[in-house]
């Protein structure tokens, strides 16, 4: 029997998070549940790169809506901090 919280990350996963490197939606997202830690991993592949994301029950529980984010956004050039 799935929890309250299960169903509701449930209804959110009908898409895919887009790529921040390519602009475009990833290549393939596989989610999986961690009983021992009480979380649902996301892994997502693009560009021959993954990227790993974890939700724990407490977050999706808490949460108003849970919406898919973009992947590698860490990957893009971050600007740097002139000194003076």
């Amino acid at each position: 029997m799935k929890t309250s919280a299960q169903k509701k990350f449930e209804l959110a996963l009908h898409d895919v998070p887009m790529c921040a490197v390519c602009n475009k939606r990833v290549d393939r997202m596989e989610s999986m549940y961690d009983i021992n830690h009480y979380q649902k991993g996301f892994r997502v592949y693009c560009h021959g790169q993954t990227e790993d994301a974890f939700l724990s029950d407490m977050d999706i529980w808490d949460a108003d809506s849970i919406r898919m984010g973009q992947a590698f956004i860490d990957k893009l050039p971050q600007p740097q901090l002139e000194s003076k």
